[in-house]
């Protein structure tokens, strides 16, 4: 299934870059300006609005998100509003309800993307649009319906203890992405998480040693351009030692300069060393670096440093830029305009509303007035074309052929992956019960399973009871609870209420994480009320007091990868079949005293 790699991540000829002169000559100011535009996409249909997104105003890429009818993440009422003007014509809005979208096979998928990449095409220059996904692992999954094979978080490829095996994923990750028409992935996440309680990288994050987070961003890196995918690390400069959520709030890191290169930039040094085609930007503040001047509109931060202190050459990408406090201070489409005149190349807008037409607006309004001076303009648009060329997107203006779709979810390297990937991910960190595996002898178990609904495609191959089916489907007398992936105030009082009915040998209790989720109270008020709680998490920190980890059950399975592969491990596991293969992969956090914490164990043998 591999591309064969003189089609894809080569080095751009004195014709190519010929090629790419002769397009931006052709090209006008709003499609310049439209170039360094990523839009968002919600659902499976395309919409009218997404249209007008790539006719009207010649978008030059799509963030997918297939699970949300629209894309709410956050508040229009925080954003601040700007005066625009007499000259100003609004963009079509989509007014739609929350829900879930259409089912789509993966081979409907890739028509509808090429349905996008056609109107793309008959634009003058024709210039292809690059297709956008988060495929982090575990949680984070914009593609997986069908049958797609997913794999864990970072930090579970960690505990493997083998940068080898984050290669095979990236890779595995790669090539079901190129065979449905998807060009790039904001990934490897290179936040060193440093601070045990941030609420939103943890374990997205390959772990709080620089080194290791490094060694193993090389060699996602290196399957990823194998498979033919960009790669965007992210968040620049990092933000792993925060306790703020920047899709809420904007994190501020005091750091001073000495620790934030020997930690938060090293694994970008080493990355970019190594030739990363791009990089995303996060909304934070660095006070030693530009005082409380956000990130992402942060000259200092975005040129000076990342642009010209650390010779990254390749294409600057803002995160979302409806989130967290940026838009408080400036509004939208204002924002939008100051991250490229920071030095960012790509505008990453997944809000799919008026706000489209106030970004593009804005925008124009600071070309014409030179604060962004055209020059610059032409810069952004000449990194973003060498990287579509590069990677081999102006071939057929990207199409992928809607056949060949789901032909990797069956592809024995990309299966066997997967599966090595999951008993890797999988350790038992406390089991003061004894109840690892499960003995015959309890007659009474109560399995309490949250309803995995965070992005999922609700398939036959992956669906929100998964868990419950499987563990069902070989103990009989299982008694199962469902509750809400969310924490709410129905289950948790239910669950104690059903809880206090029966006389338990054990309790089988999920308490998996997401920051999009808030954490369940109930299985804390178990744990401290002393039953038998067999507790079973994704991430190894406890975060808001009652999400994920839990360290005072009596016994934890920590299973990072709720793929449905990784579940089916974590049966085994439970089961005695497979032991659990995992390290624990973390140096600085380690309430358990776990011997083989892993800080050092690196292939290549990261400096420290």
């Amino acid at each position: 299934m591999a591309l064969p790699r003189d089609e894809v991540g080569k080095e751009i000829s004195v014709t190519d870059e010929q090629f790419i002169e002769n397009i931006i000559g052709q090209m006008s100011v709003e499609q310049k300006i439209g170039q360094c535009v990523v839009v968002g996409m919600s659902g499976t249909v395309i919409t009218n609005d997404l249209r007008e997104a790539i006719t009207r105003y010649q978008c030059g890429g799509v963030r997918l998100s297939p699970f949300y009818r629209i894309f709410r993440y956050f508040s229009d009422d925080r954003a601040k509003r700007q005066d625009l003007g007499a000259d100003y014509i609004p963009s079509m809005q989509k007014i739609a309800k929350s829900g879930e979208p259409p089912y789509a096979s993966p081979e409907q998928f890739v028509e509808m993307l090429n349905e996008l990449r056609g109107l793309a095409a008959v634009r003058t220059p024709g210039i292809p649009l690059h297709m956008v996904v988060d495929q982090e692992g575990d949680t984070s999954k914009d593609y997986s319906r069908g049958g797609v094979v997913q794999f864990p978080s970072n930090l579970g490829i960690a505990a493997s203890g083998s940068p080898q095996l984050a290669y095979e994923v990236a890779r595995a990750t790669g090539l079901q992405m190129k065979a449905a028409g998807l060009d790039m992935i904001h990934s490897p996440v290179v936040d060193v998480n440093i601070n045990p309680l941030n609420p939103e990288i943890g374990r997205r994050s390959f772990g709080d040693d620089p080194a290791v987070v490094a060694e193993y961003a090389l060699a996602m890196l290196q399957g990823f351009k194998e498979a033919g995918v960009v790669a965007a690390a992210k968040h620049f400069p990092g933000r792993g030692d925060s306790a703020t959520d920047a899709h809420h709030a904007c994190p501020k890191l005091e750091v001073d300069n000495r620790r934030f290169h020997e930690v938060e930039l090293y694994p970008y040094k080493r990355l970019i060393e190594a030739g990363i085609d791009a990089v995303m930007v996060a909304h934070c503040m660095y006070p030693h670096l530009d005082g409380d001047t956000i990130s992402t509109v942060s000259r200092s931060i975005v040129t000076d440093l990342l642009r010209e202190e650390l010779g990254f050459e390749g294409v600057i990408t803002t995160d979302s830029m409806t989130m967290g406090a940026l838009i408080d201070r400036y509004g939208v489409g204002e924002s939008c305009a100051r991250a490229l005149a920071a030095g960012s190349d790509l505008i990453l807008m997944k809000a799919e509303n008026q706000w489209r037409g106030e970004m593009f607006y804005t925008i124009r309004k600071w070309v014409d007035q030179e604060k962004i001076p055209s020059d610059e303009l032409d810069n952004k648009v000449r990194r973003v074309l060498r990287m579509k060329q590069k990677y081999g997107m102006f071939a057929s203006m990207g199409m992928a052929d809607s056949e060949l779709a789901s032909e990797p979810f069956s592809d024995p390297v990309v299966v066997q992956t997967a599966k090595k990937a999951a008993r890797s991910a999988i350790l038992v960190p406390k089991d003061d019960l004894n109840a690892v595996p499960l003995s015959g002898t309890a007659s009474r178990v109560l399995l309490i399973n949250q309803l995995n609904t965070v992005k999922s495609p609700n398939d036959r191959w992956d669906h929100p009871a998964l868990f419950s089916e499987l563990l069902e489907a070989e103990w009989p007398a299982l008694q199962t609870y469902e509750t809400d992936f969310a924490g709410n105030e129905e289950d948790d009082r239910g669950v104690p209420e059903f809880v206090k009915q029966g006389n338990w040998d054990l309790i089988i209790c999920t308490n998996f994480y997401d920051r999009s989720a808030a954490p369940n109270r109930y299985v804390k008020e178990l744990i401290d009320a002393g039953y038998p709680v067999l507790l079973i998490t994704n991430t190894p920190y406890q975060i808001k007091e009652s999400g994920g980890m839990i360290p005072d059950a009596p016994s934890i399975v920590l299973n990072m990868n709720l793929s449905p592969e990784g579940l089916r491990a974590t049966r085994d596991v439970l089961f005695g079949r497979v032991p659990p293969q995992g390290r624990w992969p973390l140096s600085t956090y380690n309430p358990f005293k776990i011997e083989e914490a892993n800080s050092t164990q690196l292939s290549g043998g990261g400096e420290k």
